[in-house]
């Protein structure tokens, strides 16, 4: 989990109870919890808006320069284009 071993873990959480005491802790988890909720819904929702219009316009892209580079079916010209 982010490269941070369980030792790592227990003292950052025990540091984090120190600096902010056991009042402050539980509804700073709470928010943090939310936070990243919302930013992944964000982030979630930035994907597919980009990725539904993005993915259209690179596939018509790539349609458009396979039919240009189609190989000629003409056997005297083996492929090329005149």
């Amino acid at each position: 989990m982010f490269g941070i071993g369980p030792q790592e873990l227990i003292i950052v959480v025990f540091l984090a109870l120190v600096v902010f005491g056991p009042r402050r802790l539980p509804q700073m988890a709470r928010d943090l919890g939310r936070f990243v909720s919302e930013a992944r819904h964000s982030i979630d929702e930035f994907k597919e808006e980009l990725g539904s219009e993005e993915v259209n316009e690179v596939r018509s892209d790539v349609q458009e320069s396979s039919n240009e580079r189609a190989p000629s079916k003409d056997p005297d010209t083996h492929g090329q284009k005149p």
